[in-house]
């Protein structure tokens, strides 16, 4: 037993990326269900399907609940009113059932229950998270690697949820990084957390956008407004109409206290770890 983002975790299959430290939120509940989730689930509200007509992800919505479907990893019911995730296992690649279960449908949950939840690495700097949003291969989980070997705690690599009230916090996703293993493939494997120790919540310090990639470190403060058309996509939602705008209003919300910045590093890996420490320094918000 462990926690993510703040709550302690109960699950019916093993977890291996929870933190060891208590979670101070609430009880989620990860349930295995074998069998159908649902007797109905009707057309979905949201999809995305590959050229190829391949199915990569369908969300339903179901009288305040949600069903999500992930293929290859299963299906996943999620219940906010009852703080539970229940799962029908796909093809038994338990490395890729995890981290949908950590990035996708509990982070979905999260969203469902209020918090602002983004597709997002995050590092600890000062005592304040540096967020880092950007589109799937843009350096995100690079990026946060390397800051962790230069002594950042990570906070997580790919799903951050922030608490909003007078202080916007982040809380500490799953441990590890997931890095691709070269070129174009789309094979992962999970690294060990680069970070000097296990971070606790921390506020939210900046809000930073990867953008494309040039031939040295380039960084443009953005106007609230601009960031938030531009951070959008990054959102974590059910799906529906409501939920698209309340997820919209809550990042409006973090914009309207925590600066935001667009970077594009510069390409090449030798060259990051320099970058990204110039890139931390000066933006986040001193405690």
């Amino acid at each position: 037993m462990g926690s993510l983002y703040g709550f302690e975790v109960e699950a019916e299959l093993p977890l291996r990326r929870l933190n060891r430290a208590a979670g101070t939120r609430g009880t989620l509940a990860v349930e295995v269900v074998n069998g159908p989730l649902v007797d109905a689930r009707g057309e979905p509200v949201s999809t995305l399907v590959g050229e190829d007509g391949r199915l990569f992800y369908a969300s339903h919505e179901l009288n305040g609940d949600c069903l999500l479907e992930l293929p290859p990893s299963g299906e996943f019911l999620l219940e906010p009113e009852r703080d539970r995730v229940s799962v029908d296992v796909g093809d038994g690649d338990l490395d890729l059932l995890e981290h949908r279960i950590a990035s996708s449908a509990i982070c979905t949950l999260l969203a469902m229950r209020g918090d602002l939840v983004l597709h997002a690495s995050a590092v600890e700097d000062d005592g304040r998270a540096a967020l880092f949003c950007g589109p799937s291969r843009r350096g995100k989980s690079t990026l946060v690697r390397a800051l962790g070997a230069l002594g950042h705690p990570v906070l997580g690599e790919d799903g951050i949820d922030v608490a909003l009230g007078s202080e916007p916090t982040a809380f500490p996703g799953a441990r590890g990084v997931r890095v691709r293993l070269g070129g174009d493939s789309d094979s992962v494997e999970l690294a060990g957390d680069p970070g000097p120790e296990e971070p606790g919540a921390c506020p939210v310090g900046a809000v930073i956008l990867l953008g494309e990639r040039g031939r040295a470190l380039e960084v443009e403060r953005l106007e609230p407004r601009k960031a938030l058309a531009l951070l959008t996509p990054n959102l974590v939602h059910s799906g529906g109409r409501r939920a698209i705008g309340d997820a919209f209003a809550r990042l409006a919300q973090l914009l309207h206290s925590v600066p935001a910045f667009r970077a594009g590093l510069p390409d090449g890996l030798e060259a990051l770890p320099e970058a990204a420490a110039d890139l931390l320094d000066g933006i986040v918000a001193p405690s």
